[in-house]
């Protein structure tokens, strides 16, 4: 991988090709993720991120769902669930507490596929992102991440 031929005034070359690489690895790993569950389920690496949220706690609002995500925009989040439901995975129910507010939830084959799926992307991570890396890479990206999390954002 490359970085773009430029004349950098504030970045050093170093710090070029590190924001690249790290642009390049996001793709390329979440691609192939994502053409695994694409030929063994079809469905999207951002569907499967909705699917994984759902089976750590429902029903959920599509809204609060949606504000976890990831790789998903809160109104693509509304038509990937809106495909669950068609597909009759997940199913809408009313909230008790606020008629306004309707909650998603696993139909029963749903869960089924939900669990399939999980384990399917969970081999794939490991394929594609845990296996590569031994154990000093993984607690360097880690505190990597917690620096750039913690870094100052917009005011």
């Amino acid at each position: 991988m490359r970085a773009p031929v430029s004349q950098p005034r504030i970045l050093s070359p170093d710090q070029v090709n590190g924001w690249f690489a790290l642009l390049f690895t996001h793709a390329t790993v979440t691609g192939r993720i994502d053409t695994v569950l694409m030929d063994q389920h079809k469905i999207s690496f951002s569907t499967v991120e909705i699917l994984c949220w759902l089976l750590e706690a429902e029903p959920q609002s599509v809204r609060g769902l949606s504000g976890k995500l990831v790789s998903v925009s809160p109104t693509r989040a509304s038509r990937l669930v809106q495909q669950l439901i068609d597909a009759g995975h997940l199913q809408r129910g009313a909230d008790q507490g606020d008629g306004r507010v309707s909650l998603i939830s696993f139909t029963k084959s749903g869960r089924r596929f939900a669990e399939t799926v999980r384990r399917t992307f969970e081999d794939s991570v490991k394929k594609y992102f845990v296996d590569p890396l031994d154990d000093d890479d993984i607690a360097a990206l880690t505190r990597i991440w917690a620096k750039l999390e913690n870094a100052e954002g917009p005011a």
